[in-house]
């Protein structure tokens, strides 16, 4: 059964803050006791990062939020009696990320986490397509005679996680025999994938350019992070397909469910 999954454009921003730990410093230098107090027994490390990563959020360059962090921080160096000014280097390609919000919608609803990669193209609206793998091939030349079978479709271009628990939780509560079977599975998938990403020519960085020109619905990829609910969120070359990053979570049960063809 082939179900679509309907994908929209969000920005999510998961981000922490955490004050200094309380620290001593064994010199009786005055200059650096100076420096030690003014960045310790002042710190004003919590109030400004909770402004730059709650209320700015990401300062991709060339982005509004990036001009955003900039006035904010020329406001704050002349409430402090520090004449700053900013000055025009280079010239950058803008962008701003909007909305993206992912629901799998077959053969069950679930909301997916996961946002649109920096540089991303947009959509016009909601796109509901079916989601396929990144097709296995044993030539270059094979991989260009596929690429019809991915327009339209969302083309998952990763390779899944066997588990998305963090390793080293593993190896504290895990039998040594399951931390070295999932190890061995992890390798073996590594690969294998490896392999399969080769046998098209291109490299896992180059590959959501390529697909793009097929014109698929989006391509989807994940880079986990190898912690609870973290992963990598980079940027994208690609010019007219959207491209995706999903939690590990997600990515795994999109990709199960599409190898297995129960959708989505």
């Amino acid at each position: 059964m082939r179900a679509p999954v309907r994908i929209l454009f969000v920005c999510l921003l998961a981000a922490s803050t955490r004050a200094a730990a309380a620290q001593s410093y064994p010199s009786d230098d005055p200059v650096i006791r100076a420096i030690w107090e003014e960045g310790v027994e002042r710190s004003q490390v919590h109030e400004l990062g909770q402004v730059m990563m709650d209320s700015i959020g990401p300062r991709l360059t060339g982005s509004p939020a990036m001009a955003g962090a900039n006035d904010w921080a020329l406001a704050k160096y002349a409430e402090w009696g520090i004449e700053a000014y900013k000055e025009q280097y280079g010239t950058w390609r803008g962008w701003e990320r909007g909305i993206t919000h992912i629901d799998l919608i077959a053969p069950r609803v679930r909301s997916l986490e996961g946002m649109a990669a920096a540089w991303s193209p947009a959509t016009d609206g909601p796109v509901e397509a079916e989601v396929v793998i990144l097709p296995h091939v044993d030539s270059p030349g094979a991989f260009q005679a596929s690429l019809s079978e991915v327009r339209g479709k969302f083309v998952l271009v990763s390779r899944p996680e066997p588990s998305c628990r963090a390793p080293d939780n593993l190896e504290q509560f895990a039998r040594p025999e399951t931390t070295a079977r999932m190890a061995a599975e992890r390798e073996r998938a590594i690969a294998e994938w490896s392999d399969r990403v080769g046998n098209t020519g291109f490299d896992q960085r180059s590959l959501p350019e390529v697909l793009s020109v097929a014109e698929p619905a989006a391509v989807i990829r994940s880079q986990w992070s190898e912690g609870w609910g973290v992963t990598k969120i980079f940027g994208t070359r690609a010019q007219r397909a959207p491209v995706l990053d999903l939690s590990c979570e997600a990515y795994g049960l999109l990709y199960r469910l599409a190898e297995n063809d129960q959708g989505p």
